[in-house]
This record gives structure tokens, sequence and C-alpha cells, in this order.
């Protein structure tokens, strides 16, 4: 994604070369990482790099979520909405926010249904989606490598009229 997001609190950009160091120190935090199936771990900042330079390129599929000027997470919806933010970030609304933001530009050029999926046990992530207005439609096991254990992930999906109801 090559556009720029603003919310009232938030500031949603393309990645930059410069977000390697914050991503890495993200992502190495088991309880950030736990929550993210599949990503290396432990994550390295040859990681962080490789992700940033990835993101930063005609590829780039994420936007850095900014709160007060600070990198605080990273955000998608090319496959599905996605998201991971720093602990610092945890319980502020800043997920609902960001999260909100692209839902809404999603809407704005497409009729296309979103889905998204959280963790059974991870219920921030789990409160963030049913405030959007997903609904459950199916579970699935994915490996978390941060914690090398198989977890149970929620299926969700949005559509329009779930979001216009709610929005």
């Amino acid at each position: 994604m090559t556009f720029t997001l603003q919310t009232d609190r938030l500031v949603l950009r393309p990645f930059r070369a410069a977000d390697s160091l914050w991503v890495t120190q993200a992502l190495e935090d088991v309880d950030v990482a736990q929550w993210i199936p599949l990503l290396p771990f432990p994550y390295s900042i040859d990681d962080g790099r490789a992700f940033v330079e990835l993101q930063a390129g005609p590829k780039a599929d994420a936007l850095a979520v900014l709160h007060n000027d600070l990198p605080v997470g990273c955000i998608t919806k090319v496959i599905e909405l996605g998201y991971w933010f720093r602990k610092s970030a945890w319980g502020q609304g800043v997920a609902t926010e960001a999260a909100r933001a692209v839902v809404a530009q999603h809407f704005r050029t497409s009729d296309q249904n979103l889905t998204s999926g959280y963790m059974i046990d991870n219920n921030r992530s789990q409160r963030v989606l049913s405030k959007l207005g997903f609904v459950p439609t199916e579970t699935v096991e994915r490996l978390s490598t941060a914690t090398d254990e198989m977890k149970t992930i929620q299926r969700m999906a949005l559509s329009r009229a779930d979001w216009e109801a709610g929005a």
C-alpha cells in the first residue's frame, strides 16, 4: 500500500528503511510475536530489515502505524486485515482506530468482503474485530513459532452491509 491515512490520533504511512530497528524491537518480544503465526522467532535485525525492505518496495502491502509521531505497529489488508502492535500501544484503542481507518478505506473503493482472524486466546484482537462488525466463519490451526505451539485461529469476515450497519 503506497497511500497514507490519518485519523484523529494516528498516521498510517508506508514503511521506510529507517523502520527496521523499531520493527525488530517490537517483534523480538514474545508477548507480541506469539500472536503472529509463522513469524520467524527469535526475530533478528536481519528479519526486520528484510520485512522493511519488502514493505518499502513496489510489492508493499502494509502500513506503519504512528501514534504521537512514534511508530507503534503495522497494519495490512491485502490478503486479509492483519495487524500487530508494540505492547506500549496495547489497551489504548490504537488497533481499533487503525483498523477502522483501513476498513473504511477498503469499503470506499470495494464491495468485496474483508476477512481476518485471531488466535482464540487473543482477547484484544477478538475485541477489535468484533467492534468493527466482523463475524465468525470457521476455525483453523496455525503454528505460533514464538511459542512453538499449534494455535486455533477464529476466522472472521466483514461484509459492506455489516460494516455500514455498525459504522
